[in-house]
């Protein structure tokens, strides 16, 4: 089963200023203390977006299910595009590789966590209309899950998107690929 870490950052507020390169070594370094060397693939997801749980039954549900496709009827952001693909969840990757985060090339801050609340904060409102506040963070093992493949006959989205874009090995056990929740708290 996965573990469930909690980091408390009060400063992680969208009422202040924020200094991404304070806060994102914080949760970086919480990852190297909970996870070897290795290949990974993370989610982030915020609160703000599933207003009728606590962070407490939300990790429930994503443990129980191994992410957080609870609800057959939610669309995702940007549904309309990645569907063309077959697709489970939206991930980017990283590596642990002698006790040090190794960002996929494409990450613009030198922290895994700084580059996640930069784009949820200054990125998301393109996609959503509003700023998301990550209030977790899943981390997978890499080797279960595959790039997903644009279905027959669908048009291909932008380039850059469908790195994003990966679908579990094994349909029936998505909860075996989630290694850890990381809870962000106030």
């Amino acid at each position: 089963m996965a573990k469930v870490i909690e980091i408390h950052i009060p400063e992680y507020d969208f009422k202040n200023t924020l200094d991404y390169a304070k806060i994102g070594p914080k949760v970086d370094q919480l990852i190297l203390s909970n996870f070897p060397n290795g290949r990974y693939l993370f989610r982030a997801v915020g609160m703000v977006d599933h207003p009728n749980l606590t962070i407490n039954e939300f990790a429930s549900i994503i443990l129980k299910l191994g992410y957080d496709k609870y609800d057959p009827k939610r669309k995702s952001v940007r549904h309309d595009e990645f569907s063309r693909y077959d697709y489970d969840i939206q991930v980017e990757g990283f590596e642990i590789r002698d006790s040090k985060i190794i960002l996929d090339e494409f990450f613009k801050h030198n922290s895994l966590f700084g580059e996640c609340t930069y784009n949820f904060r200054v990125g998301a409102p393109q996609d959503r209309g509003y700023p998301v506040r990550i209030d977790l963070l899943l981390i997978y093992d890499a080797k279960k899950l595959v790039k997903a493949r644009r279905k027959p006959g669908a048009k291909a989205i932008e380039p850059g998107l469908v790195n994003y874009l990966y679908k579990f090995k094994s349909s029936q056990h998505k909860a075996d690929a989630l290694l850890g929740i990381i809870k962000i708290l106030r």
